[in-house]
């Protein structure tokens, strides 16, 4: 395995660890502590498995379209796009996406684990809202 993958598959089987142990321990654990150890492990596999995913998918392609993905990865005009979109699209969801969250997996409220999700959605949209409209600018 290269030296750059281990970090993730440890990021990865630390999540299923996470995840195992709420529910060897479901009863046992508080219920904030339930959803403090569900929610990192499921973020720890996210992590841990797209930089996993990435670089098989990459050996994957044909060589002329891995050079074509590594050129756009590279390119100023859409490293541009990306940096000004992220930073519009940033700054005001960062309290949005947080604040919920911890409060979802603090508190296991219902209402706040509908509010999560949906305020990831909006983010991502807003993020391709400035996608388009800095890949329009520039």
């Amino acid at each position: 395995m290269k030296k750059n993958l281990i970090v993730p598959a440890a990021a990865v089987v630390l999540g299923l660890v996470l995840f195992g142990i709420v529910f060897i321990l479901d009863e046992q654990l508080p219920a904030g502590g339930v959803g403090l150890c569900a929610g990192l492990g499921g973020a720890l596999i996210g992590l841990g498995g797209g930089s996993l995913f990435l670089p098989l998918a990459m050996a994957a392609m044909k060589p002329e379209d891995r050079r074509e993905v590594e050129r756009a990865e590279r390119d100023e005009r859409s490293i541009a796009i990306r940096t000004h979109a992220a930073y519009d699209s940033w700054y005001w969801t960062l309290w949005l996406l947080w604040v919920p969250f911890v409060i979802a997996l603090v508190l296991g409220e219902l209402v706040w684990m509908v509010i999560t999700p949906v305020v990831l959605v909006l983010h991502c949209a807003f993020y391709m809202f400035h996608l388009y409209r800095w890949s329009k600018k520039l």
